[in-house]
């Protein structure tokens, strides 16, 4: 892959990561606007979620025998059009509407992404550029989330998603000029063929699930519980800048201990670190200093174990990993889904300070099926 095409799929992920996780910055903004209660609006990350999990492996399944380039280029405007329906909404109903499109069309966008970049990279670097593109996604909790929170406070939260429209438009003219108009097989390429092993992939599959659920009880509502803790908006957006260099550091350190000591124990010895980070949390509250550290970490362990799970899925296909990275992606919207609504939930009812200790608990199932996963000298 050359350098171009890296960073127009980097920037295409990012950009996706931003739609997807941009709510939690503006949660408050968009609800004091709207109407709509922090917890309803927090559903707007369901709706998000869950949408691009059902339809995602479905359209993906329909789209395999196509031409990647053509099918990249038709998500992008969709997803256009998606934001142009959200940027014009004033009820819960069009802001759903909008928020179903986009995910349709990420759903197939950053699949097919992926997977491109599994078939134009060299097999000892593979890992290195999945994670060099993935990290558009941590990069988009770094620039995007709280860059597009400022923006909010500033000129209004709609603003936002006109920009990303026109990010959007640049993406598709490097996707137009770089991205080369054949399928894998074409690519030299074996043709998709069979998973190695289906237990391995469900249960890396189950701790993207878990992280995810574990992450989005806090993440989701960050806002509401860093301004119920004494803090201000303006101290959010630095939270989730702090939070997103550290989701880029623990998305290149991820990739580079899989290369090292391989996709299980990365996860393993991540997750454990990602447990404490969160235990410790509530005790840090009165300490703005801690609190910022500790968030750093929290995002480095989490975001560390997203190179090694997606590395972990590759070494477990023959063929075209674009099914498992679509199952993948499912279930890690499945889990920012259900996240949301358990966290939506639990604010409504408990005190929102202690949320990250129901998140251990979650997280914990995430360390209990990547220790079942079976090594390769193990598969029959």
């Amino acid at each position: 892959m050359n350098k171009k095409l890296i960073i127009t799929f980097t920037v295409g992920v990012f950009l996706l990561g931003m739609m997807e996780l941009i709510i939690s910055g503006i949660l408050e903004l968009m609800s004091d606007d709207l109407g709509i209660s922090h917890a309803m609006t927090g559903q707007l990350i369901t709706v998000y979620a869950v949408s691009f999990a059902v339809f995602g492996p479905i359209l993906v399944k329909l789209t395999e025998n196509m031409r990647p380039k053509p099918v990249i280029l038709a998500s992008l405007i969709l997803f256009i059009l998606g934001n142009v329906i959200f940027g014009l909404s004033d009820t819960f109903i069009m802001l759903s509407a909008g928020r179903v499109v986009t995910a349709v069309a990420a759903a197939v966008f950053i699949v097919k992404i992926m997977d491109m970049t599994v078939l134009l990279s060299r097999p000892e670097i593979r890992g290195k550029m999945i994670a060099l593109v993935y990290m558009g996604f941590s990069a988009a909790n770094v620039f995007g989330i709280p860059i597009g929170t400022l923006i909010g406070q500033q000129f209004g939260w709609r603003v936002i998603f006109w920009l990303v429209i026109v990010i959007a438009i640049l993406v598709g003219i490097g996707v137009l000029s770089l991205v080369p108009d054949k399928k894998g097989d074409d690519l030299g390429e074996p043709v998709p063929d069979k998973i190695l092993d289906k237990r391995n992939v469900f249960l890396y599959i189950g701790v993207t699930m878990a992280v995810l659920i574990g992450n989005y009880i806090v993440i989701g509502y960050i806002s509401p519980l860093m301004t119920s803790n004494g803090y201000t908006l303006g101290n959010v957006s630095i939270a989730l800048l702090i939070a997103g260099a550290g989701g880029m550091t623990g998305t290149y350190i991820g990739g580079n201990l899989v290369d090292k000591i391989g996709s299980k124990k990365t996860i393993f010895y991540m997750l454990i670190l990602f447990m404490i980070s969160m235990a410790v949390l509530p005790f840090l509250y009165g300490t703005p200093m801690l609190f910022y550290i500790n968030l750093f970490f929290w995002s480095v362990f989490q975001w560390s174990t997203s190179p090694a799970v997606q590395s972990g899925l590759v070494e477990n296909v023959q063929g075209s990993a674009a099914m498992v990275f679509s199952w993948n992606m499912s279930g890690l919207n499945l889990g920012i889904g259900i996240g949301a609504v358990i966290g939506g939930i639990y604010i409504s009812n408990f005190d929102i300070s202690f949320a990250p200790w129901l998140s251990v608990l979650i997280v914990g199932l995430g360390l209990l099926s990547v220790s079942f996963v079976r090594e390769h000298e193990e598969i029959v």
